[in-house]
């Protein structure tokens, strides 16, 4: 975990909030110094007659970075490709590995190592670039092999524009005898394209590709990115609909993002795209649409996403898995989900996507299905900042195995902030598994839940924003493997009601609250105990605090930290004194693992129990956030505690970004200039 950044550093680190102005940007045509190559036939052949230039041929002889172009002629083609390039493609990719802690058994990053991705159309080991963009119809590459093979893999950059992409099959394949490095299974990774690398997409359509990977109990079963899978995405103006992935864990349905493997800082965009029918299904599938996973683990990389639709995506359980399976399962994100990292939606629509699964929640209430955004929940932290802005995030639901249904919009999972930029319309945010406040001088983290903001909804019913009557666009070519599946995939929504004419033309600050506390040498630290006592004063609420308190001593004296051990275990400090009471229950640290130490089990458990205890008082004021920026603000001030002057509170009310609206919506209409705009991805009539 690291400290809350100055405002400087935040701001730096959000600029892009309003630096996104649609059209030019990063989206300008390669340059090369190099006379591009001009493939000038449909031929799918590495050898053709002379005269005559086919892609295959193309990418052979071009130089790393060197444009391949198609000769007008071509223009609406498909480049039938039947002829599989490599049998055992390798590239870079992820090596996990397993050990035991205190709290269970962890997964680790062994590193990225060379892992065989099995068969590719077309593979290149160089920077590739293919521009269709002077065709006004583009032109399609379409996998027409009669066995499994991705269509494009490249180590290093792969830049496409106005360039289709379907048929592609991406399967795990068993090679547990001869592998070089004794992988079992091949990768099932991008089933249209595999780049270790950059994937810059532009005016790009991606549909119809799929991803298989195995069911074996080993580390190489994920099947990840039905369409795209690459270290960082740069994407503008793509469809990506009608693709999936299926294995025992299952991510990214239509994109998933490393973000930047060994890098800090880096960034994965998808903007001004519709990530719309994707479906993911296994034992462990996460973001039906979109995966990010934050540059793996330890970095903490952002993907952004902005002007765009992610819809009818579905993470569903795999076909045939047999219930006792199927009790071990999870379940979450059916149209976003991050793994570690930062995620930024700005001006998106985030809607009609479900989780399906059978449910069930664990001993500290996390659950293993849950809705249209949503971030990782785990023993140690992981994931640092969602930040959401004019966005519609509404209409996406969870199913469970027997029939019940519920809204289910963001789940912060275990998060280390939540924060709006204003103008959202939301339906359900769960804060439930968020990392809880922690007082440690220089973190500012007492409140991690920064909403609701200026021009903020939530509670919102998808047809009190969105016209899903005449209001929907679909892409006749791409038949959606989502929610919605054999339709023609859906690519926009128009807004509607207390969704339009609300996102100011200007530039507007957003303040967060910001807050820790210091505890004198030789001073007791009853900070939770005051937090109690303040609550139950200012909201009115007799008792509450002496309540709480009995009943949460009485979970400590029951609960059981060592289920293996006979009899009843308790929690224990790291001096090994037993916890069995709030006055014993204090946050231990260490600051970089803290979650998932057992000593710090009891103080996670306080303010989950709390939470849950303002939510069944129903407090008026109080919204989902429940202890948010306006609630720590209205409970404590910067001082000495009079109820312990040996604590000192820091609270802060300090600007945290500022935000630009989107200059244009996700089909290129302009936003007014000169007065209020609409929220979500389109732009109203």
């Amino acid at each position: 975990m690291h400290p809350v950044r100055t405002t400087a550093a935040m701001l730096a680190a959000l600029a892009l909030l309003g630096g996104c102005s649609g059209e030019g940007g990063n989206a300008s045509k390669p340059s090369s110094a190099r006379s591009p190559i001009v493939v000038n036939s449909l031929l799918d052949t590495a050898t053709p007659p002379a005269g005559t230039v086919s892609l295959r041929s193309a990418l052979a002889t071009a130089a790393s970075g060197q444009p391949v172009t198609f000769d007008p002629r071509l223009d609406g083609g498909t480049i039938a490709l039947s002829i599989v390039a490599d049998e055992h493609t390798r590239l870079r990719g992820e090596v996990m590995g397993m050990r035991d802690e205190p709290s269970g058994p962890v997964s680790y990053l062994v590193g990225y190592l060379p892992r065989d991705y099995g068969a590719s159309a077309l593979v290149a080991r160089k920077n590739v670039v293919m521009d269709a963009s002077a065709l006004p119809s583009g032109i399609t590459l379409a996998w027409t092999g009669g066995v499994d093979a991705r269509v494009v893999a490249v180590e290093g950059n792969l830049t496409l524009i106005n360039v289709a992409i379907t048929g592609g099959r991406s399967v795990a394949a068993d090679i547990a005898t001869g592998s070089p490095d004794d992988q079992p299974w091949t990768l099932a990774r991008g089933g249209a394209v595999a780049v270790w690398g950059v994937a810059r997409l532009v005016d790009c359509r991606l549909y119809d590709n799929h991803v298989r990977g195995d069911f074996d109990s080993s580390r190489d079963r994920g099947a990840f990115g039905g369409a795209v899978y690459a270290d960082i995405v740069d994407m503008q103006r793509c469809i990506v609909s009608g693709n999936s992935a299926t294995g025992a864990g299952a991510a990214g349905g239509g994109v998933f993002s490393v973000g930047g493997a060994g890098n800090s800082g880096s960034v994965s965009t998808i903007d001004r795209s519709a990530v719309t029918g994707n479906r993911i299904s296994g034992l462990f599938a996460y973001g039906g649409g979109v995966y990010s996973d934050g540059g793996g683990i330890g970095k903490s990389n952002t993907l952004r996403v902005t002007s765009s639709t992610i819809a009818r995506n579905l993470a569903d359980p795999a076909p045939g898995l047999p219930r006792f399976l199927l009790a071990m399962g999870y379940w979450r994100g059916g149209g976003i989900y991050m793994s570690n990292g930062l995620l930024e939606v700005l001006a998106c629509s985030v809607v009609e996507n479900e989780v399906r699964g059978l449910a069930r929640t664990d001993s500290l209430g996390r659950r293993n299905l849950a809705g249209g955004i949503a971030a990782t929940v785990g023993n140690a932290h992981a994931v640092e900042r969602i930040t959401i802005g004019h966005s519609i995030v509404a209409g996406n639901t969870v199913v469970e195995s027997g029939g019940a249904r519920y809204p289910h919009d963001i789940f912060t999972g275990s998060l280390m902030h939540f924060r709006s930029a204003g103008y959202n319309r939301l339906g359900v945010i769960d804060f439930d598994q968020m990392l809880v406040p922690v007082g440690e001088p220089g973190w500012e983290s007492l409140s991690r839940r920064h909403y609701p903001k200026q021009g903020d909804a939530d509670g919102i019913g998808l047809a009190d924003v969105v016209d899903l009557t005449g209001g929907l666009a679909h892409a006749t070519w791409a038949v959606s493997a989502g929610t919605d599946a054999g339709s023609p995939a859906v690519v926009s929504y128009q807004p509607r009601s207390t969704a339009l004419a609300v996102v100011p033309a200007g530039t507007y600050d957003v303040a967060n609250t910001l807050g820790d506390y210091s505890v004198a040498s030789g001073a007791r630290d009853d900070f939770p105990a005051i937090v109690l006592a303040r609550i139950e004063s200012r909201y009115r609420l007799p008792g509450f605090a002496a309540e709480f308190r009995s009943d949460f001593d009485a979970f400590l004296a029951a609960a059981d930290a060592d289920a293996a051990t006979a009899g009843v275990q308790p929690y224990r400090d790291p001096s090994g004194r037993a916890i069995l009471s709030l006055a014993d229950t204090h946050w231990f640290g260490p600051s970089e693992t803290w979650p998932r130490e057992l000593p710090n089990h009891p103080y996670i458990q306080f303010w989950h129990r709390l939470d849950d205890a303002l939510t069944q008082r129903a407090i008026p004021g109080l919204g989902p956030e429940l202890l948010g920026d306006d609630a720590w603000a209205g409970l404590f001030a910067s001082g000495m505690l009079a109820e312990n002057p040996g604590i000192r509170m820091r609270l802060l009310n300090r600007t945290a970004i500022s935000v630009r609206r989107q200059a244009v919506d996700q089909v290129g209409t302009p936003r007014p200039a000169g007065g209020p705009g609409d929220i979500g991805a389109i732009e109203g009539p």
